[in-house]
């Protein structure tokens, strides 16, 4: 018995690490893909929308986590551990912080029209691992990158949209 509990919380810790990665490399790689397709933008005003968006979407993502971790806990009425909600959190901000600078971090390195390329393919290939390693399947890394493109898509035709020079 304690052993599948064991089990289950590396399950519910995976997961919010998994979470809180994929969906920061997609929200943070289509912000910027789009900012840096619109030549109203500079690098440093690149740079500072990033680390917006990818300290306020970790902020939020963790306290989702734990406040959805919070209430399951308090619905169920089993008692549990009391900082699984907690750790959920942490786990899920501190996984949306890590890939989200991944993302972000071709931008330090090199201008805008090249680092949206770069950033776009480092994504692409975290999201193709995280997709392939919790399972081992060639086809979850698939979907995970193919989802995720549809956002970069979407940055760079609003982009394109609404143009401002």
């Amino acid at each position: 018995m304690l052993g599948k509990k064991i089990k289950n919380l590396k399950s519910d810790y995976l997961r919010n690490l998994i979470f809180g990665a994929e969906d920061s490399l997609v929200s943070t790689v289509g912000v910027l893909f789009g900012i840096a397709s619109s030549a109203a933008y500079t690098k440093p005003q690149i740079l500072l929308t990033g680390m917006v968006v990818i300290c306020v979407e970790a902020l939020s993502m963790g306290a989702g986590s734990f406040l959805s971790e919070k209430g399951a806990e308090e619905a169920d009425a089993k008692p549990k551990p009391k900082n699984l909600a907690a750790i959920d959190g942490i786990i899920m901000f501190s996984s949306y912080i890590l890939f989200g600078f991944l993302a972000l971090s071709p931008f330090i390195f090199f201008e805008p029209e090249i680092g949206k390329y770069i950033s776009l393919a480092v994504t692409v290939l975290a999201l193709l691992l995280l997709g392939y390693l919790p399972a081992k399947n060639p086809r979850s890394a698939v979907r995970m990158a193919v989802v995720a493109g549809f956002a970069v898509l979407v940055g760079f035709a609003i982009a394109h949209i609404f143009k401002i020079e």
